[in-house]
């Protein structure tokens, strides 16, 4: 990333470094529960498959371990009517009203960082993650949804691991998808919007940090800050999803 001096690879990577702490925060484990509760792997990746199928797509590769996709070769011919209302049911499922008091940033920044001027570069990088969601998928209707911020980060995990951003069509579905995980998650509806809004920061930022540094490296062909940015997508997709990057990069294929 670029200061008034022009680039400084080594303040960039020691910003990359301590972001990989940013996740390890005891703010982040207070939120865990829910990430626990509400998301499962294997229906997550279901739904995934589910929602192609109902929208006449083809099959994503994570569908091929599920023994009920195993006889479908390709994609599935619909009435154009039955791909006009998955989206608008899913919109609902994780929508929510930010609380006011929110400081969920701050609190990851402040228990990551060892000095003052380090917490104060990751709460700086932390906003910008959340911005950068906001700004991309806020016209789609992603802002204040957590089926958005979950969607936002597969599809920033999956950019920056398998160099190349899902399609729109990938990105509806995973949308669709996680509204109706969402919508079956009872632990979801218990939450409080102070749990709800600090997971949405949470994701959003933990999907637009490692995506901030992908596309600065990019656009420095700065391959070292590249590389940075999948080891940092690595960690935050085992500290926020318990799973593998591989496994979380392969839903938006």
């Amino acid at each position: 990333m670029k200061g008034g001096n022009g680039r400084r690879p080594g303040k960039t990577g020691a910003v990359i470094i301590a972001a990989l702490t940013l996740f390890s925060a005891p703010a982040a484990h207070a939120q865990q529960w829910l990430v626990n509760s509400v998301i499962n792997n294997q229906i997550v990746e279901t739904a995934i498959c589910d929602s192609a199928l109902k929208k006449g797509q083809k099959l994503p590769d994570i569908c091929a371990k599920y023994s009920k996709y195993s006889g479908v070769t390709g994609p599935r011919k619909v009435a154009p009517q039955a791909t006009a209302k998955p989206s608008a049911r899913a919109a609902g499922a994780g929508k929510f009203i930010p609380d006011a008091g929110d400081d969920s940033l701050r609190k990851l920044a402040d228990g990551a960082g060892s000095t003052a001027q380090e917490r104060q570069q990751l709460l700086q990088v932390a906003q910008a993650g959340k911005a950068l969601f906001e700004q991309k998928y806020g016209a789609k209707g992603w802002k204040d949804d957590l089926a958005g911020a979950y969607a936002f980060f597969i599809v920033a995990v999956s950019t920056v691991y398998n160099d190349g951003e899902p399609d729109a069509a990938t990105q509806d579905r995973l949308f669709d998808a996680f509204g109706t995980t969402l919508a079956q998650a009872p632990d979801l509806a218990k939450a409080s919007a102070r749990d709800k809004t600090a997971l949405y920061n949470m994701l959003a930022a933990g999907g637009g940090v490692p995506l901030l540094f992908y596309i600065d490296g990019k656009q420095q062909n700065n391959a070292a800050e590249v590389e940075q940015a999948k080891k940092v997508a690595a960690e935050f997709s085992r500290k926020l999803m318990n799973a593998e990057p591989q496994a979380v990069a392969a839903m938006g294929r």
